[in-house]
């Protein structure tokens, strides 16, 4: 692609910054949307324009007019990773969510792994079919995957346990699911508006959040692995196939801390732990005159620190439990901050030419990581600090919630209660069957 659109200056960089641009417009609309609109339908509809956005593509014949697809598509991807994030945290118990959460996000590092040999795979045998040159076919074949998936969406996605309408799931399941929350003591998602908007910047949470969400997602350095397998020689299809390596070491740690703490009943120190490999790693860079299998352990490890995210998201979903639409927003709007980042965090941070020693870049990822240390412990006394002047209580799933909507272990014979009934009457009002317990 480089060779055949002449894209010899800051021009890659400049496809993330118009990219984020998109998204940074589309953050706070797709919110808007996703509040008003089913996901089961909001999101297949985008999903179908993205794919034919992203055959569109294929079509390109200069760095300007990739500039505008990259901004349209950003715009469409807006709504996406958030609206997932909130389903996800909708549905599961604090046993399951870890591992749920991980598996969602490790998609991103599988994708980039099938990517890597599908890219190795379509450069061997495609590149001039056509006429077309293998990178345009990769767009082609993207899009047109990416089609049947969207249409699929309208059938599989569940919205939310109070609003599910989904052909899969009966009055039963959608009774057990409902309960379910109810127990963990986790409400359920609401619609924006303003009041809502500006009550939840008079707390603490988006301030705490939105730090450690970007100090997350600033020191990835990941990315970058590629461009030092060129400069050491590597061929397109050994750049290609050698990071899935990396991918796949993200997804098994992914999983694994997810399952840890869905085991332990912690987020905090997974979390940590990824985020000391990405401080290592990065610090290894920094030096750079270090010897090959070093430095490549230095990449490597980072994939790592991949891990720690969806450890956040968990715990954020846990944390803020009692705040539906915080749990919704900020995950849009820690996006949103990362975009504005993104407009010259590339340029600026990794610019072409300092590639792939970047100078600034890794010496500058180090101590940032050590400041999401630092968020991780701030993070961890807010909760604590909140639990206190509020005067709230820890449920039996180690949660806080108030202590008049607390329920007792006996109260889990309100799913049995509620099976019984939608099996007896096929209908049933869990907000009903929740308020007979006796206090």
């Amino acid at each position: 692609m480089q060779q055949d659109l002449s894209l010899y200056g800051n021009e890659l960089s400049l496809f993330s910054t118009f990219f984020s641009i998109g998204y940074f417009l589309g953050s706070v609309p797709s919110q808007v949307l996703i509040s008003h609109v089913r996901p089961s339908i909001a999101i297949p509809t985008i999903e179908i324009v993205w794919s034919g956005v992203t055959i569109a593509t294929s079509a390109c014949q200069s760095a300007k007019t990739i500039y505008i697809v990259r901004l349209i598509m950003g715009i469409l991807e807006a709504s996406i990773f958030p609206t997932f994030s909130h389903i996800i945290g909708s549905w599961y118990m604090p046993q399951e969510l870890g591992k749920r959460f991980s598996m969602f996000y490790m998609a991103q590092p599988l994708a980039n792994m099938f990517s890597g040999y599908i890219q190795a795979g379509v450069y061997t045998s495609m590149n001039g079919l056509g006429g077309l040159a293998g990178w345009r076919w990769l767009f082609i074949i993207d899009g047109v995957v990416s089609l049947p998936v969207a249409l699929y969406g309208y059938f599989a996605l569940p919205d939310y346990p109070h609003t599910c309408r989904s052909l899969y799931l009966g009055p039963k399941e959608l009774a057990i699911a409902n309960v379910r929350m109810k127990l963990v003591g986790r409400k359920p998602s609401e619609k924006m508006t303003w009041r809502r908007f500006l009550k939840m910047w008079k707390s603490w949470r988006p301030y705490v959040f939105l730090t450690v969400y970007n100090l997350d997602l600033l020191t990835q350095y990941y990315s970058y692995f590629n461009l030092w397998l060129e400069y050491i020689g590597y061929s397109v299809q050994e750049r290609n196939i050698i990071p899935t390596g990396g991918y796949a070491t993200s997804l098994v740690s992914g999983y694994v801390l997810g399952s840890i703490s869905d085991f332990i009943g912690m987020r905090w120190p997974g979390w940590i732990f990824a985020t000391s490999c990405k401080f290592v790693g990065s610090t290894i860079l920094a030096v750079w005159d270090v010897g090959f299998h070093t430095k490549m352990f230095g990449f490597m490890i980072g994939f790592v620190g991949l891990a720690g995210f969806p450890l956040m998201l968990t715990w954020a979903s846990e944390a803020f439990q009692d705040d539906p639409f915080a749990r919704g927003v900020l995950i849009g709007w820690g996006n949103t901050i990362n975009m504005i980042f993104s407009f010259w965090w590339a340029v600026v941070v990794y610019p072409s030419k300092d590639a792939p020693f970047y100078p600034v870049g890794y010496k500058l990822i180090s101590p940032m990581a050590g400041l999401e240390l630092i968020g991780i412990g701030i993070f961890y006394y807010m909760i604590k600090r909140e639990v206190s002047s509020k005067g709230l209580t820890f449920n039996e799933f180690g949660l806080a919630v108030d202590r008049d909507d607390i329920l007792e272990s006996g109260d889990h014979e309100l799913v049995a209660e509620s099976v019984s009934s939608v099996q007896k009457n096929n209908v049933i009002s869990v907000n009903v069957v929740a308020e007979k317990r006796e206090y």
